[in-house]
Formats: C-alpha cells, structure tokens, sequence
C-alpha cells in the first residue's frame, strides 16, 4: 500500500479509545456543530486533530459558518478523527451525515481526493477486520475508493458551489450516499474491508478498528480546501 495512510496510521493509538453505550439508532448524536456552537473547530468538540507542516503548511480556522480547512501543500496530511460515541452497527443499520463544502481541490493522482470521509463500522463476530466505506470529495465529483485504492462508484456533482448535505446510509453490508434529502441515492453499492494497507511497526491498522469517523487529507497526491459545518449520527 501506498504511504497515503500516513496519518492515519499516526493517530491509531491515540484516536480509537472505549465507546460510550448507544441509545436506539432512531436518536440523532451531533458529533459536530459549527453553527449553533460558531467559532468552534471539531477539535474544540472532541475530535481528534493530526496534520504534517510541510510549507504551506495545513491551517484551521473557526469561524461563523464552520470549520474552514486548508490542508496546505500536497505533500501535507490534516484532517479529524473521532471514534463513534455511538457504535457503529451495520447489522441494525446506521446513518452518519457530513455537511461539508469544497472550497477548491487539487490532485496529481486520478485516485486520490484533496478531501476524504472514511466510516468503519462496528465489528461483527467472525470478521477478519471490520467493514468500511472511504469516500473521496473533489470539486465536481464524489466517488469511493476501492480495496486497492483506486476510484469505484463515481457520481458528478458540484460540491463547491454550497454546504452539501452528504447522509451515508449503511445496512448489512450495503451502503447508499444521499445528499440534501434526496431519496434517491447518488452512490450506492458495497462495503469494503481495506486489506492493502500494512502499518509500520508497532502501530494498528486504522482499517482493523471499528467505529472509526474521519474526515480529511489523507495522501500526498492532493489538497484542499473544505467548510464543515455540522456532522451528525443516526
């Protein structure tokens, strides 16, 4: 596997800790609220924030409207993670939804995103490594990464223009991305487990833990710049 899981492999042992038990999936869980609680980034809110210092380096600012993210230079790592409050469970089902905004996206690499949301879901007894889905953002597009790290389900949209609502629905071992209400999916298909990544040593592989939420730059290949407004559970 490529070097692109850098920072995620960096913040494996300090991000992933005990879950807090769930309520019904039915309650709603703001993980993140940059409107009603303004000036405040998703690190001031329990997440966990990584990010490298390569000039330009990545910067974060609160403002009024959400989190503005700028991850710098393409050789840059930043972004959030969080363990879910809430376990994951693909079994009964559950539902995550970002609001975000790309601002602006670059990428040398036709597989790789300025922006990414990866959500790995619960374990289930038997497993060799949970079940995830990794979605990549550009400014005309959203589309999944597959196992080997190039791009599977792709759909044209403008992401730049407003605050999308991204609600990624999963079930079993089915997920549907819907946005801004709609009822109708824009991408939908299968979840993955994330094999082709092996970790230095002495770390875990962030693939191989449950409940994982992380939005942001995770590859050398790309950069971006994101407004994130609000992140919520279901």
């Amino acid at each position: 596997m490529m070097t692109k899981k850098s920072l995620i492999t960096c913040c494996a042992v300090a991000a992933f800790t005990a879950l807090v038990a769930s309520p019904t999936i039915a309650n709603a869980l703001t993980l993140y609220d940059g409107l009603s609680l303004p000036s405040q980034t998703p690190a001031q809110q329990g997440w966990l924030y990584q990010g490298t210092s390569i000039p330009t380096s990545p910067s974060v600012t609160a403002t009024t409207s959400g989190t503005i993210l700028n991850t710098g230079s393409s050789t840059n790592y930043a972004g959030y993670f969080k363990p879910a409050p809430n376990p994951l469970n693909r079994i009964t089902g559950y539902s995550v939804q970002f609001n975000v905004k790309v601002n602006s996206e670059s990428h040398s690499n036709t597989n790789r995103a300025g922006f990414n949301l990866i959500v790995t879901s619960a374990s289930v007894p038997g497993e060799t490594q949970p079940y995830g889905i990794e979605l990549g953002l550009w400014t005309n597009s959203i589309w999944v990464q597959n196992v080997g790290f190039t791009r599977g389900e792709n759909a044209a949209i403008n992401t730049q223009s407003a605050v999308n609502k991204y609600s990624l629905h999963v079930q079993g071992l089915n997920y549907k991305l819907y946005i801004n209400g709609s009822n109708q999916p824009l991408l939908q298909g299968k979840l993955r487990q994330y094999t082709g990544f092996t970790p230095p040593s002495g770390y875990p592989n962030p693939y191989r833990t449950p409940n994982l939420i992380f939005m942001g730059d995770n590859t050398t290949s790309a950069t971006g710049k994101v407004t994130i407004t609000q992140v919520t559970q279901f």
